[in-house]
């Protein structure tokens, strides 16, 4: 009598999708686009990865329009609270950072035009001596270098010359001069024509040098190129 037949190998489980949850799970390997449609399915998980993919950046964002830490924390909680109910009607075009730029570029200029609704009197500037001395950019010591301290007073110069720039004409200025986006994707982000892109970062970037001009650094630093990692 012949042997019996070994008996097969044991089978994988068969996947439900609860993976996600994993720290190194199949939703590490997704792409944004494919990350927001699974938000739109409801997974809470495909949020906490596009979380902690674009945390760090939002929270940049967000803390260079208003230099208030608090602020900024609550902007990007909305944020993202924001994204996951929209998630739903997503369209993927491979175009997530657009859309990211959209949702929180609209966030941070809607809270400040309420701001300013509520402050009609008082012009929303920021005075580069009040605004040291904040969590993320601390007081320099007086024993810490002479370029340090230049450097916060460039940043804070800059900042506060933005700050009072027309708001359509900051947005597309962060957009460009600190995010790094092209001028279609602003474009897109602010849903203007291209040519009023150009219109706005010419008029942004002519009001900012006119600002910078009266000022102690901006006369140091006009005609220098933008270093890296710098203001502008």
């Amino acid at each position: 009598m012949a042997p019996p037949p070994p008996p097969p190998p044991p089978q994988a489980p068969r996947s439900t999708g609860r993976g996600l949850r994993g720290r190194r799970g199949p939703a590490d390997q997704c792409t944004d686009d494919e990350l927001m449609l699974r938000c739109g399915r409801g997974h809470t998980a495909a949020l906490e990865e596009l979380m902690g993919r674009h945390t760090g950046a939002a929270h940049r964002y967000a803390w260079r329009i208003f230099r208030d830490h608090h602020t900024a924390e609550d902007i990007v909680q909305e944020f993202f609270i924001k994204l996951f109910r929209n998630a739903a009607r997503y369209q993927p075009r491979g175009h997530f950072t657009t859309y990211f730029y959209r949702v929180l570029a609209n966030l941070c200029f809607d809270s400040l035009r309420k701001r300013k609704r509520r402050r009609k009197i008082q012009a929303v500037q920021l005075d580069p001596i009040e605004a040291e001395g904040t969590e993320l950019e601390p007081l320099a010591h007086p024993d810490e270098s002479d370029r340090r301290l230049r450097a916060h007073e460039a940043k804070d110069a800059v900042h506060a010359a933005l700050v009072a720039l027309p708001l359509h004409v900051r947005e597309a200025l962060e957009l460009r001069e600190f995010e790094g986006l092209r001028y279609r994707e602003i474009a897109e982000v602010m849903d203007v024509s291209l040519n009023e892109v150009k219109v706005l970062l010419h008029r942004g970037r002519k009001l900012l040098a006119r600002t910078l001009a009266r000022t102690p650094v901006g006369r140091e630093i006009r005609g220098e190129d933008p270093a890296p990692g710098g203001a502008l």
